[in-house]
């Protein structure tokens, strides 16, 4: 009767052994697996950081190509009329 108690408990340890070993093999599995979401995670906000970069800078640049381009017209404009009153001055002399 003894031997079949000693038995019947070394069965139930060793299910046991076995049930927590793949309880820490899922475990670790899950793990990895988080590790891998979370780095995929971070690749995609890198890539959409860089992204949104990119456009900032594309825009700035238009920016200031715009800026430049209304103060040459500006420029253009004062010069006309400078122009224009020094003929107005020559022709009053």
């Amino acid at each position: 009767m003894k031997k079949v108690m000693l038995l019947a408990v070394a069965l139930v340890i060793s299910g046991t052994l076995a049930f927590a070993q793949d309880t820490k093999e899922k475990a670790k599995e899950t793990a990895r697996q988080a590790g891998q979401t979370i780095d995929a995670a971070a690749d995609k906000t890198g890539r959409e950081a860089k992204k949104a970069g990119r456009k900032v800078s594309r825009a700035a640049k238009n920016t200031k190509e715009d800026v430049k381009d209304g103060t040459n017209k500006a420029l253009d404009k004062t010069e006309k009329k400078l122009k224009k009153a020094e003929r107005k001055l020559d022709n009053q002399k």
